[in-house]
């Protein structure tokens, strides 16, 4: 098998497991929100659970961001230098 076929049958394969299981998914949130209002002491709770869940929405991004720098700043680096040099140095 070819790396080209066998990468887009990988893709497949997920969005096909995405698709036949969307039900538990889609109803976590929703578990949680109504666990958490139905007692006084969780509706106080309610406040930190959404920043909890904020921070680990946000995890994720920071780790593509830093990765996702360090690439491009490896790649910029270089191509900056040499338009530089050319640029700058007496010919």
């Amino acid at each position: 098998m070819t790396r080209p076929t066998a990468g887009l049958l990988a893709i497949a394969g997920l969005l096909l497991a995405g698709l036949l299981a969307p039900d538990p998914a889609l109803a976590q949130c929703a578990m949680c929100k109504a666990t958490v209002t139905q007692s006084p002491e969780g509706r106080a709770m309610a406040e930190k659970l959404n920043n909890a869940i904020l921070v680990m929405f946000f995890a994720p991004y920071l780790v593509f961001g830093t990765i996702a720098t360090v690439v491009f700043r490896a790649r910029v680096t270089p191509f900056l230098a040499r338009v530089l040099r050319f640029l700058f140095l007496p010919r």
